[in-house]
């Protein structure tokens, strides 16, 4: 549920920029800096966490101040989930999906914290692809 009366254009050109920085988070190969990148997110769209009851729907905690933009929301709403992931689960349980042309990020939630794809599909294709490249005439009829 928005907040905002008016979400429009502007508001999908501002989150696409965003989550551009946050797969930066993802793509952090070291601890520190996907903290510090996650941390420049928070700063930047978050505010002091506090309770609400706003739609007389039930007390919840808001990471963000009244009256902000549509676009504001999904970018605080996606950073805090993102911390609470990572200091619930451990910072390294977030990825970028190491399929070229995919651009998905995901929560590993694996047993081992070793996700490497983000989905079965994506890892199945790459798959294939290692078993062409080792074996390139696998596939040819004789």
């Amino acid at each position: 549920m928005f907040d905002a009366e008016d979400i429009g254009p502007d508001d999908l050109d501002q989150t696409l920029d965003y989550l551009e920085h946050w797969r930066n988070v993802a793509r952090a190969t070291d601890e520190q800096t996907r903290a510090d990148l996650l941390n420049d997110l928070l700063l930047q769209h978050a505010a002091a966490p506090r309770l609400t009851n706003h739609a007389q729907t039930g007390w919840h905690l808001h990471f963000r101040d009244d009256d902000v933009a549509g676009w504001q929301q999904i970018c605080v709403l996606i950073s805090a989930a993102t911390a609470l992931h990572l200091t619930g689960r451990g910072i390294d349980r977030m990825g970028a999906c190491e399929l070229a042309e995919c651009t998905h990020v995901f929560a590993d939630t694996s047993r081992n914290g070793r996700q490497r794809y983000c989905s079965p599909a994506c890892a199945n294709r790459a798959a294939v692809r290692r078993h062409r490249a080792a074996h390139p005439n696998a596939g040819q009829r004789r």
